[in-house]
């Protein structure tokens, strides 16, 4: 194995495998880390050759850039369904509530939170979407060297345990990564057997009580996903990730924001500084629903720049969505888009 640290900091870069999570019980995590933090993504299941020229693991030429193998044969990719919202109870923000970087109430424990999640997985042949409406996320126990959690999505059969030395906010093995009152994250299934992906957002939600009724709020953060195309006889799956905005009038409802420079990491070289493929940039529109800090919407490709693994100009998918903290600090949410042949889905997380 091995662990190649991206030039990149100011991005997050989903990667994970398997075999590298001692806790995973079967399967594996993905997802970013903050804007702050090294960026140390696994770029390959087997040893590098003596004179590297391409990433070893993956498949097709160089000029697809980093890829995987899902394992699943080659078929239909359906798009990804909508967000679904979590039917757990909500965990509210209040101004004595407990958050994830420790400066309001300390750091959760004992508690379980509801995700917003949109997955994937495999169809046998091809992928098939599947609704995530009862998937949670619980920490275990009082945090101490590590942050204990246990992942439980049960429309792709995932029930796997997570420790995080580094928290939730910002994890070297890019499971997770937020702000002061949210977390997004990721999911993927990378060893033999039927293969999954997920990604989601969960947090302390803003009360609908408590949401703002009038002006207009700017949120800036960070986003991540993954990606699946057909090659020959299966399915192969990368990473993107980029910047994540949003604006929100809250008097009308109206949210709307965009993905910008969303990258994939090219697999060259094994050593010295790293470069990325672009991928396409993405529009967001959604709205408010009434009373509530949940919004739901549509995502639109708005560039198209002919990577190998992005998407036609005409991708389109959904964004769904809440808002987190006692006075709607931070913002969580999941995104999608398909083209017909390729889909994608991820998460994004940003701060006013």
């Amino acid at each position: 194995m091995r662990t190649s640290q991206r030039a990149a900091a100011s991005r997050p870069f989903a990667a994970i495998l398997c075999t590298l999570v001692a806790a995973c019980s079967g399967g594996g995590g993905g997802g970013a880390s903050p804007a702050s933090a090294a960026i140390t993504p696994v770029a390959t299941t087997n040893p590098a050759p003596s004179s590297p020229t391409f990433c070893s693991g993956c498949v097709g030429p160089a000029s697809m850039g980093y890829n995987f193998d899902t394992g699943i044969a080659a078929g239909p990719i359906a798009a990804a369904p909508p967000g679904s919202f979590g039917s757990a109870p909500a965990q509210l923000a209040t101004a004595t509530a407990a958050s994830f970087d420790g400066k309001s109430g300390g750091y959760p424990a004992n508690v379980t939170f509801p995700l917003i999640a949109t997955s994937l997985k495999s169809a046998s042949p091809g992928m098939g979407a599947a609704p995530s409406p009862d998937a949670t996320l619980t920490i275990v126990g009082s945090p101490g060297a590590a942050t204990n959690f246990q992942l439980v999505i049960p429309s792709i059969n995932v029930n796997a345990n997570f420790s995080s030395i580094e928290g939730l906010l910002g994890n070297s093995s890019g499971w997770t990564w937020g702000y002061s009152y949210v977390v997004a994250g990721a999911w993927r299934y990378s060893t033999p057997g039927p293969q999954s992906a997920s990604f989601y957002s969960f947090g302390y939600e803003t009360p609908g009580a408590a949401m703002p009724t009038t002006g207009t709020g700017q949120f800036a953060g960070l986003a991540s996903g993954y990606v699946f195309q057909t090659n020959s006889s299966t399915i192969l799956g990368t990473e993107v990730d980029g910047k994540a905005a949003l604006s929100v009038n809250f008097s009308s409802g109206q949210v709307t924001g965009s993905l910008t420079q969303m990258q994939q990491w090219d697999g060259m070289p094994y050593n010295g500084p790293q470069t990325f493929l672009p991928w396409n940039d993405v529009s967001l529109t959604a709205n408010l629903a009434p009373g509530t800090n949940r919004f739901s919407g549509t995502a639109a490709a708005t560039s198209a720049p002919g990577t190998s693994f992005s998407m036609a100009g005409s991708a389109t998918g959904h964004l769904d969505g809440a808002f987190y903290g006692p006075a709607a600090q931070n913002v969580g949410a999941v995104w999608s888009l398909s083209d017909g042949s390729k889909s994608a889905i991820g998460a994004l997380a940003a701060k006013q």
